[in-house]
């Protein structure tokens, strides 16, 4: 009886200790990955609203990316600074555009976008410049233009 009680003792860890340890590494594993989502969206909301570093949604993202990066504390002296820097009337904007730049860029190092430049950050299209402006001028049509060919061609003769 003793081989038996073994036996069914190892069968009932085995039954339970298996799918805990499975559902463990799922629940870890699904948290780094929200982890990340999170803090890809983060920057990705700081990077297209970059350029009005007055509007509301710039302030926005970059407090997103203070709650998201909240334990990093080199980001959050970089984002203190750069809130003092926006709020420091003396500063210029070429300044502060470089300041966010290199957050920007560190955020991204952090995050595991390793062949990211400044350059990079700093030449992409900034959200609202992205389109060019459409030419709202008239436009010849087909029939607009057959018709001054017309023209021509009778003024030649």
């Amino acid at each position: 009886m003793n081989g038996w009680d073994n036996n069914f003792i190892g069968i009932l860890i085995q039954g339970l200790v298996g799918p805990l340890v499975a559902g463990l590494v799922i629940w870890f594993v699904g948290k780094r990955d929200f982890e990340k989502r999170t803090k890809n969206e983060a920057i990705r909301d700081l990077m297209t609203f970059r350029g009005d570093y007055a509007s509301s949604e710039f302030r926005r993202s970059l407090n997103k990316v203070s709650i998201t990066f909240h334990k990093d504390k080199e980001t959050r002296k970089q984002i203190s600074n750069l809130y003092e820097q926006i709020n420091d009337p003396n500063q210029s904007p070429a300044n502060i555009k470089r300041k966010i730049v290199g957050l920007i860029y560190n955020l991204c190092q952090k995050n595991g976008f390793k062949g990211i430049t400044e350059y990079d950050i700093d030449q992409a299209f900034i959200e609202g410049t992205q389109a060019p402006i459409a030419d709202t001028s008239p436009q010849p049509t087909s029939k607009t233009t057959k018709t001054k060919k017309r023209v021509s061609k009778k003024k030649k003769r």
